[in-house]
């Protein structure tokens, strides 16, 4: 049986899946399959997938009708053998030496069920993907991570690690309307997974126009906002009262959306002296200076709500000199 099965949805990825495979195959860690689903691919990727197949034995391919990327996923976790998932997609590649070091922190005290890397990216890429890559590349720790859930998605999924029975404790691979990976981290956070990512770079991360995060309608900000929402309203720190700093767009949504869950919004809280003085229209809540919102608060969450880039480090900075404690205190969503 092998140690690590490394799950890799397929769909019309011709131009780049040799490499890919072939990062695959160089791996110093040599107990893995790879369960290939390809996904009603109309290119060579069938023909690609048979020629690594008929060279190395470890390479599994399972091909049919295309159904999607989570069902391709859905498949490929059901065919695995090993007691640990790794994931990988067809355009990117892995550094040599992932495995190993993924396994060799697994198998380390303190325990994690999830380790991930950091990522460089590949091809061209946009200012806004160079950001988040940034971002998330900072996030190493499990505090660090799980206290980002509600801003992004703290991990890239190609580089993921994962122990098989916290995967399939908290479900699975799921199709709830918004990113797979990002709900499924979400679930794992619930049951008490524990995540950690390695400080090296071990995938070259493709970004490219035709990539389905930047063209599906699961992983639009719209579908990234339900999500955050959804299992927000589930969090333990989701209760009366809660104190939100933002009075953009950010922080209207959310005011609006928890006032619709039953949460006590008594105020929200700005440094802009234009929105000082006013109500987030049609909920009726006013909003007050930083400095008298945090004078007025007596229990309860603050609740970061901004998307201007810097502003939550220096939100942070702020709550913490107040003596607040992040995740405990106060959070930041998107």
């Amino acid at each position: 049986m092998s140690l690590i099965s490394i799950l890799m949805p397929v769909h019309n990825a011709a131009g780049t899946l040799r490499a890919a495979l072939r990062s695959v195959t160089a791996q110093s860690f040599r107990e893995w399959e790879l369960v290939a689903v390809n996904d009603g691919s109309t290119d060579e990727s069938l023909e690609v997938l048979d020629q690594a197949s008929r060279k190395d034995r470890r390479i599994r391919i399972l091909t049919g009708a295309h159904v999607g990327h989570v069902e391709a996923l859905r498949s490929a976790a059901s065919l695995a053998r090993g007691e640990l998932l790794a994931r990988m997609d067809a355009d990117d590649v892995m550094h040599p030496r992932r495995l190993i070091l993924q396994l060799t922190r697994l198998a380390s005290p303190p325990n994690v069920d999830v380790v991930a890397s950091r990522v460089r990216l590949a091809g061209r890429t946009g200012e806004g993907m160079r950001a988040y890559v940034e971002w998330q590349n900072r996030l190493l720790t499990h505090e660090e991570i799980a206290a980002n859930l509600f801003v992004e998605s703290p991990l890239a999924h190609p580089t993921v690690l994962m122990r098989r029975d916290a995967f399939e404790r908290a479900g699975g691979y799921r199709d709830p309307g918004w990113a797979e990976d990002y709900d499924l981290w979400h679930r794992m956070s619930e049951r008490g997974a524990r995540f950690e990512k390695l400080p090296r770079a071990l995938l070259a991360w493709r970004d490219g126009e035709g990539r389905l995060s930047r063209t599906h309608k699961m992983y639009s900000e719209k579908a990234f906002y339900a999500c955050r929402l959804h299992y927000f309203r589930r969090h333990p720190l989701c209760r009366s009262p809660i104190a939100v700093w933002g009075a953009g767009p950010t922080g209207r949504h959310w005011t609006r959306d928890l006032l619709r869950a039953g949460v006590e919004v008594p105020y929200a809280m700005d440094i802009d002296p234009r929105k000082i003085g006013r109500t987030i229209t049609d909920a009726r809540v006013p909003v007050v200076s930083v400095e008298e919102g945090l004078s007025r608060r007596r229990e309860g969450l603050v609740l970061g709500a901004v998307g201007s880039r810097g502003a939550r480090e220096v939100m942070r900075g702020r709550l913490l000199t107040a003596g607040l404690v992040e995740a405990r205190d106060f959070l930041f969503v998107a």
